[in-house]
C-alpha cells in the first residue's frame, strides 16, 4: 500500500506528534508499510508523554508494537558518516534524515531545515499534510476527516500549515 513513496517510510516526531494527536496512528501503520522513526524520535516522544502530552501514547504504542520499527543503527551512522547535520538539526530530524539516506527510503518531516537538507542528499520527501493527501488520493481518507485532523493539528498543536484544507493541494483530477 505504499505505491509512490519509496520504502522505508521514517517519521520524524512532529510528524508522529500530530497524527497521534487525532488518534490516527494507527491508520497510518494500517494504509502503509515499512514505517520506521528513529531513536531519538521515540526518546523525545517518551519526554513529551512524560510532561503531560498523553495522546503520544498513540505514538509510543506503534513503536512498542513494532508497528513503526526502530531504525536502530540511526545514531551511530549520524556520528561516524555525518558529522555536521546535528549543527543543521535537531538530534530527532538528524537521525530521521539519517535513516532515511543510508537506506534511500522516504523522509516524512515537516522541519524545514530538515527539509532542505533532504533535498541536498537527495531523500525523498513529504509531510503530514502529504501523507492526508495521499490518503485522499487513494480512497484511504475522506477530505471532511483529513481537514478535521488538519483543524486539530492547527488549533490545538499550534502546527503551521500552508493551507487550511487538503483540497488546496490534491492532484487536479482528484474529485473533491
Amino acid at each position: 500500500m505504499s505505491e509512490g513513496f519509496v520504502r522505508p517510510i521514517v517519521l520524524d516526531a512532529t510528524v508522529l506528534s500530530n497524527y497521534a494527536s487525532t488518534a490516527s496512528v494507527t491508520w497510518l501503520t494500517t494504509i502503509l508499510d515499512d514505517l520506521q522513526t528513529a531513536p531519538a524520535v521515540r526518546t523525545e516522544l517518551e519526554q513529551g508523554h512524560e510532561v503531560g502530552y498523553a495522546y503520544l501514547e498513540h505514538a509510543l504504542d506503534a513503536i512498542e508494537s513494532g508497528d513503526v520499527e526502530i531504525a536502530e543503527t540511526a545514531p551511530e551512522q549520524l556520528q561516524q558518516d555525518y558529522p555536521g547535520i546535528l549543527a543543521r538539526l535537531d538530534r530527532g530530524e538528524a537521525e530521521a534524515l539519517v535513516a532515511a539516506h543510508t537506506v534511500d527510503g522516504t523522509l516524512v518531516t515537516d522541519d524545514g531545515a530538515a527539509r532542505t537538507l533532504a533535498g541536498d542528499y537527495e531523500v525523498a520527501l513529504t509531510g503530514s499534510i502529504g501523507l492526508l493527501v495521499r490518503g485522499v488520493v487513494h480512497g484511504d481518507l475522506s477530505i471532511k476527516r483529513a481537514d478535521g485532523w488538519l483543524t486539530t493539528w492547527i488549533e490545538e498543536r499550534n502546527y503551521y500549515a500552508p493551507v487550511d484544507s487538503v483540497a488546496a493541494v490534491l492532484p487536479e483530477d482528484v474529485e473533491e
